[in-house]
C-alpha cells in the first residue's frame, strides 16, 4: 500500500475513532453535570443520539487532526526521538486547540461536555488515541536488520 494510502486511510480511522470516543465522552459529561439518576439504557441511547447527529464536529474533528499530524510529521524529522509518541501528541493538541479556538471564536465551547476541566482533558484524551490509530495505520514501522 502506498504512503498516501496509509496516510489517508489512518486520518479517517484517527478521525472516527477520535469523534465517536470524543462524543461518547461528551454524551457522558452532560448526563453528569446534571447530576441526576439516568438509566444505562438512556445513557447509550442519548450517546448513539450524539454520535449519529454531531457530524459537523467530525469535520472539525478530521481537520483539526490533518493539520496536527502534517505538523507532527515535520517536527519528527527534525526531532527523531519524539517519533514514537508525536501522533498521539499532535493529535491531543489539535482537540486542545480546536476547542480553545472554538472559545475565542463563540466565547464558549460548543462541545457542552468539553467545558469542565474533566471534559475537556476527555477531548483531548481522545485526540491522543485517535493519534496512536493514525500511528497504527500509517506509519510503516522501520525495518530492522537481522544478521545472517
Amino acid at each position: 500500500m502506498t504512503r498516501f494510502i496509509r496516510w489517508i486511510l489512518g486520518l479517517t480511522a484517527a478521525a472516527l475513532v477520535t469523534y465517536v470516543i470524543g462524543t461518547a465522552l461528551n454524551s457522558q459529561s452532560v448526563i453528569a453535570m446534571h447530576d441526576i439518576s439516568v438509566s444505562i439504557g438512556d445513557r447509550l441511547n442519548m450517546t448513539l443520539f450524539d454520535i449519529s447527529n454531531m457530524v459537523a464536529y467530525l469535520a472539525i474533528i478530521a481537520i483539526a487532526l490533518l493539520i496536527g499530524f502534517l505538523i507532527a510529521t515535520l517536527l519528527k524529522r527534525f526531532l527523531p526521538n519524539l517519533a514514537r509518541v508525536a501522533y498521539p501528541i499532535a493529535g491531543a493538541a489539535a482537540m486542545a486547540v480546536v476547542l480553545g479556538a472554538m472559545y475565542m471564536v463563540f466565547q464558549t465551547i460548543p462541545i457542552s461536555g468539553a467545558r469542565s476541566t474533566m471534559g475537556f482533558l476527555s477531548q483531548a484524551i481522545a485526540g491522543g488515541i485517535g493519534g496512536w490509530v493514525f500511528a497504527r495505520i500509517a506509519v510503516q514501522p522501520a525495518k530492522s536488520v537481522t544478521p545472517a
